[in-house]
């Protein structure tokens, strides 16, 4: 395992998860001396520039970029998103793959979270390792197509997703179950943890999910009750919309510092005593999920304030998480205050959701697939 070539849909630089996780998963292979290479298409308004790229990401150990056309309609279409979207990434899925395969090794290895790609992807005898994070109808038609196929390796971010599925057997074989995780160069020392904000609430990640409401009202309207008067709620994320009309009408004691580099957003996690997750009721959110600000979270020795969805509920290391009903009131603030009366509890097992360890496994499970002895790493 000497090359990977990541092809994928996704748009960088941006603020959503999945690709700051792209970029941290790239830049843990590229520790490792691993060749990488992220292709994505150029599509829509952003300014390209690898300074501006790896800047945005504070990238330590940088990788190769490379940008392909995109003359297709999602971007520009903004009354048909969702069908321009499935449209545009079929199409460029089908050139990408092509055009990318005709200087590619049979040795180097492809990776992408694209399904479309993957699909493409699958006629070559290349391994393919395909990142899941959620369910769709598209994933599942994909993965019945693929079922005899040898090459292809399936991460899961957790156990329910991968069994939402019913896998084949050739890919149920190969498939492994990878948690979200965090960038361990990004936060402080636990010891330095001593001195946190009493009763500092965040929330970070987008306002919206899907242009629609994380349901976050009830939240702010909670911390105008006089059992929370001292209490700080931060709200570290955009859209500048959503923080606009969620402004309406806040305590004093609810802040937004918008849109924010993620080294910065990890500061303002550290500073505060308790972060929340929430979310609006999809499947997704309500069974799948694995998300990476729970581990930013307890990293950065937050006790976890959640929603009481199944997914959140079979996140690993529980021990600082305080469910909450969601859109109730008085649960919220019951939970809030309980947890604020509660010590962080450190667990040893912290440290196996860090990038490095997420890679270090994929690593050794791409080695044994091949035959191979486990790098020494």
């Amino acid at each position: 395992m000497n090359k990977i070539n990541y092809l994928t849909y996704q748009v960088f630089p941006n603020q959503k998860a999945n690709s700051i996780q792209t970029v941290r998963m790239l830049e843990n292979f590229s520790k490792k001396n691993i060749q990488v290479k992220l292709i994505y298409p150029k599509r829509g308004k952003l300014d390209f520039r690898k300074d501006t790229f790896y800047k945005f990401y504070n990238i330590e150990n940088k990788f190769e970029i490379v940008q392909l056309a995109h003359k297709l309609p999602f971007n520009y279409l903004n009354y048909f998103e969702k069908i321009s979207f499935i449209f545009s990434s079929f199409i460029w899925s089908l050139y990408s793959v092509k055009k990318v395969m005709k200087n590619i090794s049979k040795n180097e290895i492809l990776m992408t979270r694209t399904h479309w790609i993957l699909f493409f992807l699958s006629k070559y005898k290349n391994l393919i390792v395909f990142e899941c994070h959620k369910f769709s109808k598209i994933n599942k038609f994909i993965f019945l197509r693929l079922r005899e196929k040898e090459n292809i390796v399936i991460v899961f971010t957790n156990k329910k997703l991968k069994e939402s599925f019913s896998l084949p057997n050739a890919l149920e074989k190969k498939s492994i179950i990878l948690e979200s995780s965090f960038e361990e160069r990004l936060f402080k020392d636990f010891k330095t943890y001593s001195n946190k904000k009493k009763n500092r609430v965040v929330f970070v990640g987008q306002l919206l999910r899907f242009n629609k409401s994380r349901d976050l009202k009830f939240i702010i309207d909670a911390f105008k009750e006089k059992e929370l008067e001292n209490f700080e709620l931060i709200f570290i994320g955009g859209p500048n919309k959503a923080i606009k009309d969620l402004k309406e009408n806040t305590s004093k004691n609810v802040k937004f510092l918008g849109h924010i580099s993620n080294k910065e957003a990890i500061k303002g996690m550290e500073s505060a005593e308790i972060g929340i997750l929430i979310n609006d009721k999809n499947q997704h959110s309500l069974s799948h999920t694995s998300p990476i600000k729970y581990f930013e979270y307890l990293r950065a020795g937050l006790k976890v304030l959640a929603v009481d969805f199944e997914s959140h509920k079979n996140l690993p290391l529980k021990e600082n998480i305080y469910f909450f009903e969601n859109n109730n009131l008085s649960s919220f603030k019951d939970s809030l205050l309980k947890a604020s009366e509660e010590n962080f509890v450190q667990n040893p097992e912290l440290e196996r959701f860090s990038y490095s360890y997420r890679t270090d496994k994929l690593i050794k499970h791409i080695a044994r697939l091949e035959g191979l002895e486990p790098p020494t790493l």
